[in-house]
């Protein structure tokens, strides 16, 4: 985070608005002219077809994200929430060679996933190094009435994750394979990767945003969190969605602007992550950690409020926003700067979570209620 504080100087932001909860963004304007390609092949703006990647039968099970690993080309990861065995945990399933005659899949959950892969939400692959990161919309993570819980770090080695990680020095056996998690966001409804090890998270139970850096990991199946940072970006409030939908959150690493879907709300918010400063010291919750500190000054505002109703999925690429509606089965396309809706296409089912842009400029999907992967191919 600190040497993207260096970007400051180079970049002007380009949204100006207000910066409290009385922000009165003018609605977007929608754009008639050209078309997205990332819908369509051409002007005529025929129908994509949104092709099957994966299902049921490769156990896709009420999927709720997904992301391509930076570090293995083709390599597409989905998150699983399995609502009926979080007696268990999440899972997730790996697809190498996605789309292609040679795909394969791969299922796995971690050997403690109740506790560390608890109803996750959303998954987030370092910008910088192998691990990634989940959230967990759970007030406790060990089911006693709590609020034990917040984002964990794992690994994609897969000679690592989900494998017994054996004993510690002293025989102790170690507990799972996660190599981090932090338990200051209950609840949490989005993740996001900054840099490194650190990631933005939609802290539900707060209501706001929070960026969490894990730091050097402790490795697989340990417990040492004290190294840990938590910044708390209050200004900015947020609500809740209570009806088990993610709010999913991307950053623009070109402006340093991250963009939230506010679910509960039925908009899209963005806030400067290069804005504001330390305002104070935070207690600590539930551990030791290196630093907890709220900020203020927050540069923050409302992107569009019009004609969403659940907005959950949202990924920018290029100069393009995209978001889905979980309630209308819809992708929506935005100029992320001039905040022009562009065009909008249906995808004939409800329940459109996690969105993804792939190596070739075609977005990805999953559909919870279909436990289904698609892609959308432009025609």
């Amino acid at each position: 985070m600190h040497q993207k504080l260096l970007l400051l100087l180079a970049i002007s932001v380009y949204f100006v608005g207000c910066k409290d909860d009385d922000d009165t963004t003018s609605e977007p304007r929608v754009s008639d002219e050209s078309f997205v390609e990332a819908f369509h092949s051409s002007s005529d703006k025929n129908s994509p077809e949104f092709t099957l990647i994966a299902d049921r039968i490769d156990r896709v099970d009420e999927p709720q994200d997904l992301d391509f690993n930076p570090n293995r080309p083709n390599e597409l990861w989905i998150l699983n929430n399995a609502n009926f065995q979080q007696d268990r945990g999440g899972s997730t399933v790996t697809i190498t060679n996605a789309g292609l005659d040679n795909q394969q899949e791969q299922w796995l959950r971690d050997g403690n996933a109740w506790h560390f892969m608890a109803f996750p939400s959303a998954l987030s692959f370092s910008k910088t190094n192998e691990n990634w990161g989940t959230s967990a919309d759970i007030q406790d993570a060990n089911r006693q009435g709590g609020t034990f819980a917040g984002p964990s770090l794992w690994s994609s080695d897969m000679s690592v994750y989900a494998q017994d990680p054996g004993v510690d020095e002293n025989g102790q056996r170690l507990n799972g394979s996660h190599l981090d998690m932090l338990h200051g966001s209950p609840n949490s409804l989005g993740i996001e990767s900054d840099e490194d090890n650190a990631f933005w998270v939609f802290d539900g139970y707060n209501g706001h945003i929070a960026w969490y850096d894990f730091a050097a990991d402790h490795g697989p199946g340990y417990h040492d969190h004290s190294d840990g940072i938590v910044y708390r970006y209050t200004e900015m409030q947020l609500e809740r969605n209570t009806d088990d939908i993610p709010s999913h959150i991307v950053e623009d690493d070109a402006s340093g602007i991250l963009f939230v879907c506010d679910t509960k709300n039925g908009r899209i918010l963005w806030m400067n992550t290069l804005s504001g400063q330390i305002n104070r010291s935070l207690p600590l919750r539930n551990e030791p950690l290196a630093s907890h500190q709220q900020f203020k000054n927050l540069e923050w505002g409302v992107f569009t409020e019009v004609n969403l109703e659940k907005p959950c999925g949202i990924e920018v690429s290029g100069n393009i926003l995209y978001v889905s509606d979980y309630e209308t089965g819809e992708i929506i396309a935005y100029d992320k700067e001039a905040m022009i809706e562009l065009d909008r296409i249906e995808t004939g089912e409800k329940g459109i979570m996690g969105i993804k842009m792939g190596e070739n400029g075609q977005l990805w999907y999953v559909n919870a209620l279909q436990d289904e992967v698609r892609r959308v191919d432009p025609r």
